[in-house]
This record gives structure tokens, C-alpha cells and sequence, in this order.
């Protein structure tokens, strides 16, 4: 039988080394393989004094048994960074900053971890269609519909951290998670200062609509979903979207181009993409995910992402390179 708990004792190692994590010592943190953990992949806690037999700054690190049961280093390996992270978060900061903060993501690129909180799917989130979740990953609930929580989930607060909660499509979590944001493609707003309220029903300044006349959604703002249409979908028709000024007629504009006069692009100018083809998304604007790719992670296989110029897709591409620049 596997030692997993040896694998995971080299693993720490490896990444304090990786990490230059030089005021965490790997023998000041205890290992645990666990079968007790129903969704959670991972975690780590600072012991208590009473707990220790060396001292304090003692840590426990938990790992998920189920993770090793696949052929796929990549997640366990994954898992043990990210804990590893909050080890050296807890040892330099102390427990008042937030679990999943720009602390721990700073952290968690050094140990070569994937920055963001992740999550596994329960049995409620099977069949689901959208998803509400805390972004400081306390929890995650699926939902078949689109209910009220769904459509606006600024409006509720997380019962453990208290952060604002947001909502996307099941299957598509964004890479970073913006307290108070409906990401759900269908919905006509992110926040809820992009809504247009009843009081302004009347004024249109931009229309995010779909060319062949299905539906169409009214915002104050120049968004996202305004700047960059191609990135969603009719959900009525499956055709990509397309953005213009609100006096002007959706049905006159090609698919996926943003039309507004203001905006000085109408198709994606730079790529943001996975080099093992997992996936490609087209920005009209240089943005974070195409300055800084190192920073991204592919879900499906955890290889860095790279940016390139729309038209001019290098023939080798080196993970985590931005092409751009």
C-alpha cells in the first residue's frame, strides 16, 4: 500500500523549497491523510499550544485520501500547495487576514499552487445550472433555477466570513471571484450597480442583445459584458452576442462584434489561452489575464496560460508566457 503520507511529507518539503519560504520549517507542520472529508480537498490550521509537543507555531495539514485514488498527480500535488500556502500565510501574517486573500494568492504562486480557492462538486450540485458560492470558498450550493439568490447575490452575505456571495453558471467559474457579482451569462448585470433600475428604465445608454432579435438587456455602464460581447451567448439561440448603443438596432450588427461608437474595437484584439488547446478566450483590451498568464492556471490540466495577439499565435507556446508585451 501506498505511504501517502510519505508523498505528501516530500511534497511540503519540496514546495518550501520551491516557495523560499524560509521562516516555515517543514518539521514544525504535521501531515494527515484523511478519509473523514466529505468536500473539502484540503486543510490547514495552527495548532494550539496545548497541542504541540515542540512548541507553538506548529501547523496540521490534512489531504483528502480520495485525491490519490486517481492515476493524476496534479491535484493532490496541488492540494498540498495551496495548504502549504496558508502554513506560511499563518506563520508571516497571523490568523486576522482572509483565508483565500491576496496574501494567500501571493503565497500560492510561490509554491506553484493554482491561486484561487477551489471547490468539489457535492451531490447537489450534480444537475445543477447555476451556482452560489462564498469567494473565500466557505461554501458552494447548486441551483436549478434562477432564483432570487442567483439573479442578485449581492444582496446576501456569507454566514461564516461575512463576504458578499456571488453566482455563475455551473461548469464556468470565473478565476477570480469579485464579492457581490452575478457572473450567470443569461443575466443582464454583473453588480448591482450595472442594473439598470426602474427609475432609468427609460434610458438605454448600451445594449448587450443578440443579432437575430431573441432578447436584449440594457446597461448604465461599459462593462464587460458591453466591451466584450463574444465572451456570451443568446441563451435562447446559442449565437454570440453583440454590444451597441441603445438607440441603435441589434439585428443590423454581426454576430460577436461590440458596436458601441465609444468603445474603439468590434472584434477581440488579444488571446488568453491554455497552450494544451484546453481552452481559448478572445479580450478586446489588454487586461490582467493577458499581462500576467503565469498567474492563471488551466482547470483541466493546471498548466500556465499564455497571451498572444489575436493574429499572430506563436507556433511553440511556453506556459505562463505572455506574448504580448
Amino acid at each position: 500500500m501506498t505511504d501517502y503520507v510519505s508523498l505528501v511529507c516530500e511534497e511540503v518539503i519540496a514546495t518550501i523549497d520551491r516557495a523560499g519560504f524560509e521562516h516555515l520549517d517543514a518539521d514544525a507542520i504535521r501531515i494527515g491523510v484523511t478519509d473523514s472529508f466529505q468536500r473539502r480537498l484540503g486543510e490547514c490550521r495552527a495548532m494550539r499550544l496545548s497541542d504541540s509537543e515542540i512548541g507553538d507555531n506548529q501547523y496540521e495539514v490534512r489531504i483528502a485520501r480520495r485525491l490519490f485514488d486517481g492515476t493524476c498527480d496534479a491535484q493532490w500535488r496541488d492540494t498540498v500547495r495551496h495548504e502549504v500556502a496558508h502554513a506560511h500565510v499563518l506563520s508571516t501574517f497571523g490568523q486576522d487576514v482572509q483565508p483565500h486573500g491576496d496574501e494567500w494568492k501571493q503565497a500560492a504562486r510561490r509554491a506553484g499552487a493554482n491561486p484561487r480557492a477551489r471547490y468539489e462538486a457535492s451531490d447537489d450540485l450534480v444537475d445543477a445550472n447555476y451556482v452560489l458560492t462564498c469567494p473565500d470558498g466557505c461554501y458552494e450550493y447548486g441551483y436549478l433555477q434562477r432564483s432570487k439568490r442567483i439573479k442578485y447575490p449581492w444582496k446576501y452575505a456569507c454566514p461564516e466570513c461575512e463576504m458578499r456571495l456571488v453566482s455563475y453558471d455551473a461548469g464556468d467559474c470565473p478565476t477570480d471571484l469579485e464579492p457581490g457579482t452575478c457572473y450567470v451569462a443569461s443575466l443582464p448585470w454583473e453588480t448591482s450597480n450595472d442594473r439598470v433600475s426602474s427609475d432609468a428604465s427609460q434610458t438605454r445608454f448600451y445594449l448587450l442583445a443578440c443579432p437575430n432579435g431573441c432578447t436584449r438587456w440594457s446597461y448604465q455602464k461599459r462593462g464587460k459584458r458591453v466591451k466584450n460581447p463574444w465572451l456570451y451567448i443568446c441563451p435562447e439561440c446559442n449565437t454570440t452576442l453583440i454590444s451597441c448603443d441603445g438607440g441603435d438596432a441589434p439585428t443590423r450588427f454581426e454576430p460577436g462584434t461590440c458596436n458601441v461608437e465609444s468603445i474603439p474595437w468590434s472584434e477581440p484584439q488579444f488571446i488568453h489561452a491554455c497552450p494544451n488547446g484546453c481552452f481559448s478566450v478572445g479580450y478586446g483590451q489588454h487586461c490582467e489575464e493577458t499581462r500576467h498568464p503565469d498567474q492563471y492556471w488551466c482547470e483541466d490540466c493546471d498548466t500556465p496560460t499564455v497571451s498572444y495577439p489575436t493574429d499572430q499565435r506563436p507556433t511553440d507556446l511556453t506556459p505562463g508566457t505572455n506574448y504580448i508585451d
